[in-house]
């Protein structure tokens, strides 16, 4: 008898040990021992009709790895895995196999048995520590007087490099500089509090972290465990907060300095116009006239403020994004002029917004504008509309987003860009980069804030010498488009009714009352509400119509107009404000059963808008 043979016979009768043979090709079982017959109670012929993938009753990646280290070692040893028995049970097994050739064809060796407790105890082990360094979430480093000896796979890919090309080095070559002394100290009293500071990677790339460590005695040495996480979303996240943050109070400042500065020019403007009207020399008339441009300058840079406060006052509509831009097209080709190129995608199909249509081509208008001044030389300038659906994946990275559906105003140019200090603060009021007398800084804040009043969002993406992208995120609704609105014009403003002028603001009160005066009015003046409830009663109620401001002292415009309807039920009312939070206003929308006229107004409009109420059917 050949010693092969023998030794085949002396394989096949082993019972102590489980031995398997497994083509290498299709892995099936090419012969099996008495040892796994009786472990796993399959017997040859049997064994024979089933593969390797069958028997296997562990994870299938585990046996992949086996499969890959044989291949590239020629034999492996395996810990505690799994293998199903015959009843259909898991039976663990340990051992080792190895590769070889026989009768022209590769084969796998699997010689297994069954655990001893030394054996069992140490694969735990060897799993409880795989799991608290590979499996963990933060990379953790091992260090030994300062120089690094062991690390898991995240601290491998979070400092970029192999753990061969880590050991021996010292801590302080992937720490800045300006990092070294605290680095040294903490080392030093055996700081165990968290820290964050910066991490230079193996490739240069500077990113900030959160680092926590602790002493642990391994063999009879005090080692340093370094728990490291990457906090560079979370560090973005907290500029998003503060960046919000400060443009909300930012945009409390505006508010408030623009609703006062809404008084003076009422009056200003008014003022002016009601002294125009005399006759003048050629010289005061100039210089009124100057005033005059002054003013409406003035007030212009008031709604460019309140608007980004978001408090300007709107006449919100269900519309189409698309023939708003399309609307605009040909005064955006004069505005941009003939050396860039203006390309509009517009999806069809888009989907309704509820909004101003004059504040989407504001948005449109302001950010064509300043992709004009990016590209002096020329270059394309590209507006698309597009739907879109922002998840919770987005939000999570953009603090001020609500997910949902959206229409999106992208409006991109190929101009000079900006650097990440610009963008920061691109949205600001009163910021700018652009040389002094070509431009307030108003623009950008300007859409930042009528976006934000209709529940929307607008991000900035730009590197210098690569252009940017402003993409204008709008809520879409689920209604009709609004149908043009007709409105009738007041031929003649005068008139000879009675009204109630309540109003706090003493210059406001004394010229709108001269206009109205003078157009034939008989006026009532009252500084508060109390005052206007007792003139009201000296009257015994027979007055024509109410004209209040909406912010009062004391008794409060909606308790004023609540306590004379309640006298006089068909009592007509028009409110005045520069302001958008109170009672008739509501995020800048006026509530539909109101008369409103915003300030500052001129006396044609104040004229006008008293002479619609008392009309009004």
């Amino acid at each position: 008898m050949a010693p092969q043979e023998v030794m085949g016979e002396a394989i096949l009768s082993l019972e102590m040990e489980a031995v398997f043979l497994v083509d290498a090709e299709g892995l099936e079982l090419a012969g099996v021992n008495r040892g796994f017959t009786r472990a796993l109670g399959y017997s040859s012929d049997e064994a024979a009709r089933i593969t390797l993938g069958e028997l296997w009753a562990g994870e299938g990646d585990a046996l992949v790895a086996i499969l890959e280290a044989v291949g590239r070692e020629g034999e492996h040893t395996f810990g505690v895995s799994a293998l199903r028995h015959r009843e259909g049970r898991a039976v663990s097994l340990v051992g080792r196999v190895s590769k070889s050739h026989a009768s022209g064809r590769a084969l796998y060796c699997f010689v297994a048995h069954e655990p001893t407790a030394d054996e069992r105890a140490e694969q735990a082990e060897q799993l409880r520590r795989r799991v608290l360094t590979e499996g963990a979430f933060e990379a953790l480093g091992i260090t030994l007087n300062g120089q690094i000896v062991d690390g898991n796979d995240r601290f491998e890919e979070l400092l970029r490099a192999p753990l061969a090309e880590l050991k021996g080095r010292s801590v302080l070559d992937f720490v800045p500089r300006e990092y070294h002394a605290e680095m040294v100290e903490r080392l030093k009293r055996g700081a165990t509090d968290p820290w964050d500071h910066e991490l230079v990677l193996a490739d240069g790339a500077r990113i900030p972290v959160e680092a926590q460590a602790k002493a642990v005695t391994v063999d009879g040495h005090t080692v340093r465990v370094t728990a490291l996480r990457n906090i560079s979303q979370r560090k973005r996240m907290e500029e998003e907060v503060r960046r919000a943050l400060r443009m909300e109070s930012i945009g409390r400042l505006a508010g408030g300095v623009a609703h006062d500065f809404n008084n003076l020019l009422t009056v200003i403007l008014s003022v002016v116009k009601v002294m125009g009207e005399a006759p003048r020399t050629p010289t005061d008339a100039s210089d009124l006239e100057q005033i005059s441009v002054a003013a409406e300058r003035a007030a212009q840079l008031t709604s460019h403020l309140l608007a980004f406060a978001r408090k300007q006052i709107t006449e919100p509509k269900v519309i189409d994004v698309n023939s708003v831009v399309s609307g605009i097209d040909k005064l955006l080709r004069r505005l941009i002029g003939e050396h860039i190129v203006l390309r509009t995608v517009c999806e069809s199909g888009l989907g309704a917004v509820r909004m101003d249509p004059t504040q989407v081509e504001q948005i449109v208008m302001n950010l064509a504008v300043n992709a004009r001044d990016a590209m002096p030389g020329g270059g394309v300038l590209t507006i698309e509309t597009t739907n879109v659906e922002l998840g919770a994946d987005y939000a999570a990275t953009h603090p001020e987003v609500i997910p949902g559906e959206y229409v999106m105003i992208g409006v991109s140019d190929t101009g000079s860009g900006m650097d990440a200090p610009t963008l920061a603060r691109v949205f600001e009021p009163f910021f700018t980069t652009k040389e002094q007398g070509r431009g307030s800084g108003l623009g950008l804040a300007t859409c930042y804030g009528i976006v934000k009043q209709a529940a929307g969002s607008i991000w900035a993406y730009s590197e210098p010498g690569r252009g940017t992208t402003f993409k204008v995120y709008l809520p879409r609704v689920r209604q009709a488009l609004s149908m043009p609105e007709v409105k009738r014009v007041v031929v003649s403003p005068a008139g000879h009714e009675t009204l109630l002028l309540v109003e706090d603001d003493e210059l406001v009160r004394r010229i709108a009352a001269r206009i109205l005066t003078s157009h034939g009015y008989q006026v009532i003046v009252a500084g508060d509400g109390e005052e206007g409830i007792r003139r009201f009663e000296e009257l015994g109620g027979k007055i024509d119509a109410l004209i209040t401001d909406v912010v009062l002292p004391k008794v409060s415009a909606k308790e004023l107009v609540a306590e004379l309807k309640r006298r006089k039920s068909d009592l007509k009312v028009l409110y005045t404000s520069g302001y958008t939070e109170n009672t008739v206003v509501h995020q800048g929308v006026v509530d539909a059963d109101v008369n409103f006229l915003a300030k500052p107004y001129l006396p044609a409009d104040l004229t006008r808008a008293v002479r619609a109420v008392l009309d009004k059917k």
